[in-house]
C-alpha cells in the first residue's frame, strides 16, 4: 500500500512538473525534492525519468485493457481521452522524444487495443497476418496523427470540444473495424 502511494505520488510529482516545463528541463533532483522523498525512493520504483512517464502510461493502458475485457472501443476512446486530457506532458514529451518515438510508442499501445477488439468477435488466427498488421498500423498512424493535431491546436484546450470531436469520431468510423475484418476474411 505504502508502495504504491509513493509510486502514485512520484507520478504526480512528474506530471505536475511536466506541464509547466519540457522534460529535458526536469531531473530526478527536481522530482525527489518535488515528492520530498530520497533518490534512493525514487530508484526503487524507476529506473530513470522516461520510465516515470511510461510507466504511468502503461499503468492507465493497463486499467483500460481491463476495461476493454467488457468494452473494447470505450476503452480505447477513454486511452485517446486520456492522451488528450495530458495535453501539456504529451506536448512536452513529444518536443522531448521527437516524432518516430512517441509514434512508435501510441502506436503499439493502439495496437494493442485493436488486437483486443478483433479477438472479441473473430478468431485471430483466421486474419492474415499483413492483414492484421495493415489494420493496426492504419489505425496507429491515424489515431497518432489526430492526437498530435489535437495537442498542437489551442481549440482543444477545451474538454467539450475534444468530447464532441470523439463523440464525431465514435460516429464516422462505427462498423469500420467490422468491415476490414469481414473484408479481410472474405478475400
Amino acid at each position: 500500500m505504502a508502495l504504491q502511494y509513493t509510486k502514485n505520488r512520484i507520478y504526480e510529482c512528474a506530471l505536475k512538473l511536466a506541464e509547466k516545463r519540457p522534460l529535458n528541463k526536469i531531473t530526478v533532483r527536481t522530482i525527489v525534492e518535488e515528492c520530498q522523498i530520497t533518490r534512493n525512493t525514487f530508484y526503487y520504483h524507476f529506473h530513470d525519468l522516461h520510465d516515470v512517464y511510461v510507466s504511468f502510461v502503461d499503468s492507465k493502458i493497463d486499467e483500460l485493457l481491463k476495461r476493454a475485457d467488457t468494452d473494447a472501443e470505450a476503452a480505447f476512446f477513454d486511452f485517446i481521452e486520456l492522451a488528450v486530457c495530458y495535453k501539456k506532458v504529451w506536448l512536452n514529451l513529444y518536443k522531448s522524444v521527437g516524432y518516430e518515438r512517441l509514434s512508435g510508442f501510441v502506436t503499439e499501445k493502439v495496437k494493442q487495443f485493436i488486437l483486443m477488439s478483433i479477438s472479441k468477435e473473430y478468431d485471430i488466427e483466421e486474419i492474415p497476418a499483413l492483414d492484421l498488421e495493415i489494420i493496426c498500423n492504419f489505425y496507429g498512424e491515424a489515431i497518432f496523427g489526430l492526437l498530435i493535431r489535437w495537442l498542437k491546436d489551442s481549440r482543444f484546450d477545451s474538454k467539450d470540444q475534444l468530447k464532441y470531436s470523439l463523440g464525431r469520431i465514435r460516429v464516422l468510423f462505427d462498423g469500420q473495424l467490422e468491415g476490414l475484418i469481414k473484408n479481410s476474411l472474405k478475400n
